[in-house]
């Protein structure tokens, strides 16, 4: 199977729109107009007001992000760490999917689930990060961004700790840290650009209230 063929593959893979499809069969509505016109879990949640049709995006959307790289990395017969270009065009795939005129989800749970593939200490320490941010700043968007800056140089300080749960077919004592850093940033890049616009909402709503009380 070629590299081309793949990278192809795994953006179609992406690209599946799971949130559209689910609301659009279960409830009629079209989630890129309704609530954020995000295409993801949390939008899915806000339109139909259903924590199980959240949780069943987001389960969907992960796995759409973890069973492709798994696939990759050890079944493909290609090297491993050439699983960053694969990975791009799956995620990519995710936030631009032809099938809505390139508009798209976040990105968040299809990344961690590429990110589980690869070494699933990533997510745990997203987590711990983004809860935290969370509990500082109140805000969804900014705990998010913020944590997406953070977490791939968390990757300096411990990667000690970090390469422990590497996935095996990726250890390489030469070049672990410079591939799982790459990896890392390449995700939290293409999500924090998916980010910009409500981060950028949010400070301007919270300028003008701030203007208005003083």
């Amino acid at each position: 199977m070629s590299f081309i063929f793949i990278c192809f593959v795994f953006y179609l893979i992406g690209s599946l729109p799971t949130a559209y499809i689910l609301v659009k069969l279960k409830h009629g509505k079209n989630i890129s107009e309704e609530g954020s016109g995000n295409i993801g879990a949390m939008n899915t949640y806000d339109v139909t007001d259903s924590k199980s049709d959240g949780i069943i995006v987001l389960l969907i959307d992960l796995l759409k992000g973890f069973i492709p790289v798994i696939w990759f990395v050890n079944y493909s017969g290609y090297d491993p760490e050439m699983i960053l270009i694969p990975a791009l065009f799956l995620l990519a795939g995710h936030n631009f999917s032809i099938w809505l005129k390139f508009k798209g989800g976040r990105g968040l749970a299809t990344g961690a689930g590429m990110l589980l593939a690869v070494n699933y200490s990533f997510v745990v320490i997203w987590l711990l990060l983004y809860f935290v941010l969370y509990k500082l700043s109140k805000n969804v968007h900014i705990a998010s961004a913020v944590a997406l800056i953070i977490l791939p140089m968390t990757l300096i300080v411990l990667h000690g700790l970090v390469f422990q749960f590497t996935n095996p077919a990726l250890k390489n004592s030469e070049s672990e840290l410079t591939f799982l850093f790459s990896f890392c940033s390449a995700v939290c890049i293409i999500i924090l650009f998916k980010h910009i616009e409500p981060v950028l909402t949010y400070l301007k709503n919270k300028k003008t209230i701030n203007n208005n009380i003083h």
